[in-house]
């Protein structure tokens, strides 16, 4: 570090409430100087320069102790560090540095279900060159096989103060309603001037997997109207199955299992400003399968999502306003290619979905056929997605409220988890009172479906959720408490009206969904002295659904556990004790077809699991021990025996062994073997 920047910073805000931070000693080159810190709330600050104590350049040892309530050594920690002066750093950094670091992983899986090997390794490497940051990451599966997806990862990056390239195996970022957590073989980067900024990616997102063809030579018939196996025909093949190839027979069809096609991917967001109080964004994304990567595959796909998002914030992002629409077109099989002039006429006649269609096709956009979705995205928005965050942070008060509109055929291939057919609002509010020793949290949801009105009737969810958590400090207990309600409610549709027809009360019935769930959480832990040091948890939820339709779908689940830590004073053992109780409730209403009355049907699952373990350090704190005994009782019936060794060789080498034996009840036993070396 610079010795004309140097201070000493040490945070204390995690430490345990055993812990008396006004009696935290530093000690720098073997001189105590702990009466000359400053201690600020939750900081303990020195700075040499304010006592007249000038520093060697060169290496120098930093101690840091904590202690207990009683005065007692807690813990320490030594630190090595190095002055110099900030011109000497710079060159430094100029220099070529690089560091590494990997995993490689064993593990057997043998149970009862069957046997499984795994080998796995990871590693990274990052290095730096003058203004130059560049390196490469690895992931290696024996997973790797040609009929699954990809499980190797690679990927090498460059990148300076405005420019990022990435070759490989990248999860490129853009706004999370087009892209989000999608995997994207190929080359992604970012240029980043502050008044322009493009970020690019360029790949696919899944590689061809070919089909299983039947039998060779066999032919699958269906049956006609009257239950004879006749041929397909080959001038209806909109009846037979999709997943068939024709034979040399010009009657009959082979089935097969679908593959997978390559799917391309290409996404572009040009961007200005550089964030910080001001960025408009415009995203361009279009993902495409490739007809003719496999022979046996059905539905080939094509996506595009065109966007723009907004970010407007100030006094240092603690007011901000975060906003992003866009619009999708899918066409579920492309197959056939685009439509002509005429199919186009028979389709959609004149008008405003006619010159849609004609503009998408004009413009190359996507293939155009029957089978594009929606045809018109403008139309009750259902193609449409968007959503508005305003958010204050002030007084320590964290206030969020977000506004969601995700149309019914919204739908985009760089981020296929999208929950969609769904609008609502989103408040929340994070609270932080008494120096963050009370935190206090609250939200609110409702949301609904059926958002183009195409749906019998449509489903409402409301969403309440609170809790607080008390840190008192030293010596008192911690506490959490929570509590929320979730609801839905849906009116009575045609499915549910066929399945009362015969009940003698179907007129009383006027929903087909009514529920509400309500939770409760408690959870404290307290660490505390009693001839040595121990920390006890407690955690204790319920969840209590209640059904008010017909169906009395009942439901409770109660979870309870609790857990005594002791960390032994005159030797290097922990051990742990615990109990965990699980009870669950489920009830349905039966329903008799011989004019009795219904019965409430109730079933209940339950168990208990009782847990005893230890940890014993060994060879300077360098080897760790670990042993477990974790007996199952009631509904789940069995017993978890683990072991395992934590060993840390000269500080860059990490081996851990486990092995869990499972003696199961009343089915073969199970064991899991994993050794791991990290570097």
């Amino acid at each position: 570090v610079p010795a004309e920047d140097f201070t000493i910073a040490v945070s204390l805000y995690f430490a345990s409430d055993a812990v008396d931070r006004t009696k935290t000693r530093i000690t720098l080159d073997g001189v105590d100087v702990s009466n000359d810190c400053i201690l600020t709330e939750d900081v303990v600050l020195y700075n040499p320069k304010n006592f007249g104590r000038a520093l060697n350049m060169g290496a120098h040892f930093l101690k840091v102790e904590l202690r207990d309530t009683a005065g007692n050594v807690y813990h320490s920690r030594d630190f090595n560090f190095g002055l110099s002066t900030a011109a000497a750093i710079e060159e430094v950094k100029a220099r070529f540095q690089a560091v590494g670091n990997g995993q490689l992983e064993f593990r057997n899986e043998n149970l009862s279900s069957g046997s499984k090997t795994y080998l796995r390794g990871d590693f990274r490497t990052d290095a730096t060159y003058s203004i130059l940051n560049f390196g490469a990451s690895a992931h290696v599966d024996n997973q790797e096989k040609p009929e699954l997806q990809p499980q190797n990862r690679y990927l090498i990056y460059g990148e300076t103060s405005f420019l990022r390239i990435q070759a490989g195996d990248a999860f490129p970022r853009f706004p999370s309603y087009i892209v989000s957590g999608k995997r994207v073989r190929g080359v992604s980067g970012s240029l980043m001037l502050g008044f322009l900024n493009v970020d690019a990616s360029w790949g696919k997102t899944e590689r061809l997997i070919e089909g299983i063809p039947a039998a060779k030579d066999t032919a699958y018939l269906r049956r006609d109207s009257l239950g004879n196996y006749v041929p397909y025909d080959t001038s209806a093949v909109s009846g037979r199955p999709p997943n068939s190839i024709q034979t040399t027979n010009n009657y009959t069809f082979n089935i097969f299992t679908p593959g997978t096609f390559n799917r391309s991917f290409l996404a572009v967001r040009p961007s200005f400003g550089n964030g910080d109080n001001y960025q408009l964004g415009f995203t361009y994304m279009k993902s495409k399968d490739d007809f003719g990567s496999i022979k046996y595959g059905t539905n080939p796909g094509e996506n595009l999502v065109i966007g723009t998002d907004l970010l407007l914030a100030a006094d240092d992002q603690k007011i901000k306003l975060e906003t992003q629409a866009s619009l999708s077109l899918v066409n579920t099989d492309i197959s056939t290619g685009d439509l002509t002039e005429a199919e186009k006429d028979s389709l959609f006649g004149t008008g405003s979905t006619r010159n849609m269609v004609d503009l998408v096709q004009k413009l190359k956009l996507i293939t155009v056929n029957e089978n594009i979705f929606p045809s018109n995205p403008i139309d009750k928005l259902s193609g449409l997605a968007g959503e508005a965050a305003f958010s204050l942070n002030y007084f320590n008060n964290y206030l969020r409220v977000v506004g969601f509109h995700r149309g019914a055929a919204y739908k985009s291939f760089g981020n296929e988890f999208l929950q969609t057919d769904l609008q609502g609002i989103l408040a929340s509010d994070y609270i932080r009172l008494f120096s963050s020793r009370v935190l206090a949290s609250v939200s609110y949801e409702q949301k609904q479906d059926n958002t183009a009105s195409t749906k019998e009737v449509t489903t409402k969810y409301l969403n309440m959720n609170g809790s607080i958590t008390i840190n008192p400090g030293v010596n008192i207990p911690t506490f959490q408490i929570g509590y929320g309600q979730f609801g839905r409610k849906a009116g009575l549709d045609q499915r549910t009206r066929d399945a009362l027809i015969s009940r003698p009360d179907s007129s009383s019935v006027t929903s087909s969904a009514d529920e509400l769930t309500s939770r409760y959480l408690f959870a404290s832990n307290y660490d505390f002295q009693a001839g040595m040091r121990h920390t006890a948890s407690l955690s204790f939820s319920l969840a209590d659904r209640k059904d008010n339709t017909y169906k009395k779908q009942n439901q409770q689940n109660m979870f309870v556990q609790t857990a005594l830590t002791s960390y032994f004073s005159d030797m290097p053992l922990q051990t742990t004790l615990g109990i965990l109780y699980s009870k669950n409730k489920n009830e349905l209403q039966l329903f008799r077809t011989d004019n009795k009355d219904s019965v409430l049907s109730t079933a209940e699952f339950n168990y208990t699991i009782l847990t005893a373990g230890a940890q014993y350090r060994m060879l300077d704190d360098q080897l760790r021990l670990i042993g477990l005994v974790s007996p199952a009782f009631g509904a789940i019936s069995r017993v978890n025996v683990q072991v395992g060794a934590d060993y840390v060789y000269k500080e860059r080498h990490n081996f851990i062994l486990q092995v869990d034996y499972i003696k199961n009840s009343g089915f073969a036993d199970d064991m899991i073997a994993s050794l791991i070396y990290r570097f």
